[in-house]
């Protein structure tokens, strides 16, 4: 295990300390997969050339070429990704000024999914959410040198830690119709609910 990945329980511990939650026992995971989130809350999907580029251009593994979606990642993985992000978040124009351009983000949303206006309104709603004074703590947080070192790319850690964020907030407020009610994603998301200092809690 890279030290990357064995830092990022430490990283989340610290992200989701603005969720409030009580803390409990968290210890039973071996039925938790956090990478099957994705299947559980029902999203625009497909490919998605700006992910795709990034991803190729700072070796970030996507789920595959038909699960392109911000959405089809894990919180812990998009955390761990801070250029793979900053790229994203640059090619969309989502930052100014190091800060989160809700105008841009309404407007890409808008012209991307206006056949999904549900879908839209959510997003939006995560990503008002996500940035705020938590969010840029974290980022402060996470500019520390000894995550600098952690891996040969290491990059400006907002739009990771805004990325993270959104998925979570757009997970946790799934609506109904789109919630796919099967057992392991019931089983996710009170999990992911309860044990908020875990690396899966998304």
């Amino acid at each position: 295990m890279n030290i990357m990945i064995s830092a990022i329980p430490i990283i989340f511990g610290y992200l989701v300390w603005f969720a409030g939650a009580i803390q409990i026992d968290c210890d039973k995971t071996d039925q938790i997969h956090e990478d099957q989130i994705h299947h559980c809350c029902k999203h625009p999907d497909g490919h998605n050339q700006i992910m795709a580029d990034c991803a190729k251009e700072h070796g970030f593994k996507l789920p595959n070429s038909n699960e392109q979606s911000m959405m089809d990642l894990t919180a812990g993985h998009a955390i761990a990704g801070t250029c793979f992000a900053k790229c994203v978040f640059d090619k969309l124009n989502f930052m100014k000024d190091d800060n989160l351009d809700m105008e841009a983000v309404k407007k890409s949303l808008l012209e991307k999914h206006s056949d999904d206006p549900e879908y839209v309104n959510e997003m939006i709603r995560a990503f008002n959410h996500c940035h705020g004074k938590a969010e840029e703590n974290a980022a402060k947080f996470m500019s520390n040198s000894i995550f600098k070192h952690m891996t040969k790319k290491f990059c400006e850690p907002k739009s990771a830690v805004i990325m993270a964020c959104v998925i979570r907030e757009f997970f946790h407020n799934c609506p109904s119709f789109r919630w796919a009610k099967t057992e392991e994603c019931e089983n996710l998301l009170q999990f992911s609910r309860k044990c908020t200092d875990s690396i899966a809690t998304l």
